[in-house]
Formats: structure tokens, C-alpha cells, sequence
């Protein structure tokens, strides 16, 4: 996912009754707010109260971002700007629960975009580098793989780093 405001949720949820992962239209929020970036239906609302359970455990460039989201004069910027910082901190916590399970050498990779919110852009893929480095991650790089076909400075990335035991 990306930090965008997608749901891919809504966006699979024809399939996601087709295939049975859904039985009645609540059960998609609530898959939603369990995903990385969910923010469809429940999620959007349940943002408004979120807190961030570890304070200083991001980047500061990640806070940074998001303060830099807050501040500006867009409708709906306090509530964006909460949705940067969740996305940021499940992608954080998604990378650090697969430390124990990567075998030493292990190489990871994510495809990743970039976002804009009122004129700040996220710099997603190094952000999450810093994540990972913080995670004590090795060989972490990151390059652009595609431009994508809205706003003009918004690109996806391939983020790779490799896992190695101390």
C-alpha cells in the first residue's frame, strides 16, 4: 500500500465476497482498519481517536511529515496527517515483526508510491528506509521503477534491504 487514502479493501471488495472473506458490508471496515493504510468506512472514522501506541519508535522525517501535513491549510489536514503517521507506524511494525521470522541473508523488497498532501510531498520509499535502518536492516536502497500516471512528481519505488543476525 501506499500512503494515499486507496483502499484497497473497497476497491477488491466484489472479489472479497466472491472469494468469502466478506459475508456483510461491516466486515470490510473492520478488515480495512486491520490493513496497512486501511481507511475505508469504520477505519476513517476510528482515526479521529487513534494514538500512536510507542511514542519516538518512527523516523523523526515521519513525524516531520506529518507535522508538515497538519500544518498546512487543506480540508481535512489534521485527519490526513493522522493517516500518514498510521500508515508509517503499521508499516514500521509489519517490518519489525519480520525480523524474526527472515532467515540470515534474507533480501526483502516493497513497491511502494510517493504522495502529495496539500503541497507536502511524502517521500514514502525513503521514509521507510529509515524505518528499516532504525530496525537494524542491512544494504537498504531504494529506486524508482515507474512514474505513475497522476500528478507529475509522483513515482513508485522498489525498497529493498536484507536481513542479517548480529
Amino acid at each position: 500500500p501506499y500512503p494515499n487514502r486507496i483502499s484497497y479493501i473497497r476497491e477488491l471488495r466484489p472479489y472479497m465476497y466472491w472469494t468469502k472473506f466478506l459475508n456483510e458490508a461491516k466486515e470490510a471496515g473492520e478488515i480495512d482498519w486491520m490493513a496497512i493504510g486501511g481507511t475505508w468506512g469504520i477505519a476513517t472514522s476510528r482515526l479521529k481517536s487513534w494514538q500512536i501506541d510507542e511514542v519516538n519508535l518512527l523516523p523523526e522525517s515521519v513525524y516531520n511529515a506529518v507535522e508538515n501535513i497538519k500544518k498546512s491549510e487543506g480540508k481535512n489536514a489534521h485527519i490526513l496527517s493522522i493517516y500518514v503517521l498510521k500508515y508509517f507506524y503499521d508499516m514500521h511494525l509489519h517490518l519489525r515483526s519480520l525480523r524474526h521470522l527472515l532467515k540470515d541473508g534474507a533480501k526483502i523488497d516493497y513497491i511502494v508510491g510517493n504522495s502529495t498532501f496539500f503541497g507536502n510531498r511524502v517521500d514514502t520509499a525513503s521514509l521507510l528506509a529509515e524505518s528499516m535502518k532504525m530496525l537494524g536492516y542491512k544494504k537498504i536502497s531504494f529506486e524508482i521503477i515507474r512514474k505513475r500516471n497522476s500528478k507529475k512528481e509522483l513515482y513508485e519505488y522498489c525498497v529493498s534491504a536484507t536481513w542479517e543476525e548480529a
